[in-house]
């Protein structure tokens, strides 16, 4: 039976949350970055701290048993009561700016007009003393961030949405498929391009989740993965390989002659881009500023 709280519980406690909130260990595996093995054996050793079990997995599917319903509301609740303490503590003391942590996927900034900075730029014209903490990290590790309360709010395209994360819709990113200069495709029309030939062209995605569950799905033949904007981006420039880019980005590139888009009629697509917060967790006022003037930046952005 737990009779106190550690450091270590209160890990095994987000990483269960994280579970809960994936939809299972299968799937929180990717999000986690860590084995399955691994988050079998923290959950086994969680529930040895508890004294009862907190889920069932099988044929069935993952799903929690009446107690691990109630620890993830309790762990929930938690997290919400560790904030507003951090919070309050803060307020103690005057002279001590609030710190935004905000966090965002990257190769935002060739947006025009771009949001972070423009909101950046707002919100220390109104709170010219608050202290400002920027990532950028994969969306994956953004939800994770935020659901973690290591992160206040963070930007980005998610493939999907999570209980216990609000999200607010910004803008759409329009998503197009290139080639770069020494690929066959280069200096050909797009018309002449056949199916066959395209979906057997040696292929970029962007990791583990499947190039982010686009709107449709095309039998791309994926034979490298790659992390960020610029990774997938200096792939795709090598010659050897397709790939998705947001069009922003990609303008210079194509600009240059060192890219080119394939068939953006068929094979373009829009992404949703969404500012994320923890739910239950109050907002401080740097963070309401920082939303505000992000929703505003963003307002005009066309697709």
């Amino acid at each position: 039976m737990l009779a106190n709280l550690s450091d270590i519980d209160l890990k095994m406690l987000r990483i269960f949350c994280s579970i809960v909130e994936a939809g299972g260990f299968t799937a929180a595996q990717v999000r986690l970055n860590t084995s399955l093995p691994r988050l079998s054996v923290t959950v086994r050793d969680l529930e040895t701290r508890l004294g009862y079990t907190l889920c069932r997995r099988g044929k069935g599917g993952f799903q929690l048993t009446d107690q691990g319903a109630q620890v993830y509301a309790a762990a929930q609740e938690l997290n919400a009561d560790m904030e507003r303490f951090r919070q309050r503590l803060v307020l103690l003391n005057a002279r001590h700016p609030e710190t935004l942590r905000v966090g965002s996927i990257d190769n935002l900034i060739t947006l025009e007009p771009a949001p972070v900075p423009l909101a950046l730029a707002r919100l220390r014209e109104a709170i010219p003393d608050t202290r400002i903490v920027l990532q950028i990290l994969t969306a994956e590790g953004l939800e994770q961030a935020v659901i973690n309360g290591d992160l206040d709010l963070a930007i980005g395209v998610f493939d999907h949405q999570l209980s216990g994360v609000h999200y607010l819709e910004l803008f759409e990113e329009r998503q197009n498929l290139y080639c770069g200069r020494g690929h066959p495709f280069f200096i050909r029309t797009d018309s002449s391009l056949s199916d066959t030939e395209i979906f057997s062209a040696e292929y970029v995605d962007r990791g583990l989740v499947v190039e982010n569950r686009k709107p449709f799905t095309f039998p791309f033949n994926s034979v490298s993965s790659a992390a960020s904007t610029e990774a997938v981006a200096s792939l795709i420039a090598s010659g050897h390989f397709i790939g998705y880019l947001p069009g922003h980005y990609a303008e210079v590139l194509v600009a240059r002659g060192t890219l080119r888009p394939i068939w953006p009629a068929r094979f373009s697509y829009n992404a949703r881009c969404h500012c994320i917060t923890r739910q239950g967790v109050p907002h401080s006022t740097s963070m309401e500023r920082f939303i505000a003037a992000l929703s505003a930046a963003t307002a005009t952005i066309a697709p």
